[in-house]
């Protein structure tokens, strides 16, 4: 009777899970880890490692650590079982136990490239930097095409190694596989952060001049706002011309840096000086001063090859912009806020983000009355 109804307790809980009612699945966990005749059995074991995956989808880190805190296994686990557990562990910061799990795992399956990833991300958790390269490379080898993931976790490696460049140049390459990743995102955003704190650290010590700094943070933040690479070329060509016969004033790389990319992206689609000052964190008058300085002191790029280069990246930065706007169009959809016609919704948005160009504006203009009309807003 009782295998019965656990027999009965699991099947809820795959019928909740494949419906998407997790409340239903957590609610059918407690009710078979209540059970008596499950303790210390492998059911007690998967319900507990299945429900604080849900715990700590949930944000409630605190009671999943608790609940594992005196956990082991009753049995021999199962492959399914294992690769729950190391998960489980891994974003509890167990890296040891995480570990363990995984090596008994790819003990039973070899060859599994995701478990052989993850693993190669917890040796470096660990700081067995050598290992993770080792393993990581072999899954990069073994893959016909590249995935997103292996490259972050080479990417990570690299940033460990205090290697920003190469570690940035990766993350670019993941979030062409994954643009729509936040973790890469995320990761992307750090990455460009430490490397312009390293850089500003540098200058501070008076270890590299204000010259050497600004290109390499310029093509960077490039690479970041979707512009190719020889726009970026473009950008060292002319700040090498400009140092050539002035020296840099000041000790902000990144008010040189805002001022340089907006002067090598002017003639194309580009981020207006207000909008880059935010991106590099510096005032728009200094920008601007900066600016006059650099077209003053030297021949920057035709608009002509402006156009042409930026066409190049165009694209790009428009899937950048759209991230963005995707968000803000969504807030406008879940009809949170009240407007008197669809202009004013509009207007409304294009307070919260600005399009990279005059199609994009109209393709959001054109999003809004569609939702309008769906919505039906009133005021």
């Amino acid at each position: 009777m009782e295998d019965r109804k656990i027999s009965w307790l699991w099947k809820q809980v795959e019928e909740a899970r494949s419906s998407g009612d997790r409340d239903k699945a957590r609610e059918s966990l407690e009710r078979l880890l209540e059970d008596s005749s499950v303790k210390n059995t492998p059911d007690e074991n998967l319900a507990v490692l299945e429900l604080c995956s849900m715990k700590l989808d949930r944000g409630e880190v605190d009671i999943a650590a608790r609940m594992l805190s005196s956990f082991k296994w009753y049995g021999i686990p199962g492959a399914a079982a294992l690769l729950l557990a190391a998960d489980v562990f891994l974003k509890l910061d167990m890296f040891e136990t995480s570990l363990e799990s995984l090596e008994s795992y790819l003990k039973l399956y070899p060859r599994d490239a995701d478990a052989s990833r993850k693993k190669g991300l917890v040796l470096l958790m660990l700081h067995r930097d050598n290992e993770a390269e080792r393993i990581l490379l072999s899954v990069a080898r073994r893959e016909r095409y590249r995935v997103a993931s292996t490259l972050t976790y080479l990417a990570l490696l690299e940033a460990k190694r205090d290697k920003l460049e190469e570690s940035l140049h990766l993350l670019l390459q993941a979030r062409e596989l994954a643009p729509y990743d936040e973790k890469i995102e995320h990761s992307l955003l750090r990455i460009e952060a430490l490397r312009v704190q390293m850089r500003r650290s540098a200058i501070e010590s008076d270890l590299l001049p204000l010259s050497e700094v600004v290109p390499g943070m310029t093509a960077g933040m490039l690479g970041l706002h979707g512009y190719s690479p020889e726009i970026a070329n473009s950008a060292a060509e002319t700040w090498s011309r400009f140092c050539a016969s002035n020296t840099p004033a000041g000790r902000k790389p990144e008010t040189w840096a805002a001022a340089l990319e907006y002067a090598v992206t002017r003639g194309g689609p580009h981020f207006t000086q207000e909008q880059l000052a935010g991106e590099y964190g510096v005032s728009v008058s200094q920008l601007r001063e900066h600016y006059q300085i650099l077209k003053k002191s030297v021949s920057l790029p035709p608009a002509r090859l402006l156009e042409q280069l930026a066409s190049e990246g165009s694209d790009l930065l428009r899937d950048t912009r759209m991230d963005e706007i995707a968000e803000i169009l969504a807030e406008l959809g879940s009809g949170s806020n009240e407007f008197e016609n669809a202009s004013d919704a509009a207007a409304w948005v294009f307070q919260r983000v600005s399009p990279v160009d005059e199609v994009q504006r109209r393709e959001i203009e054109e999003f809004v009355a569609y939702i309008w009309r769906k919505k039906g807003y009133r005021k």
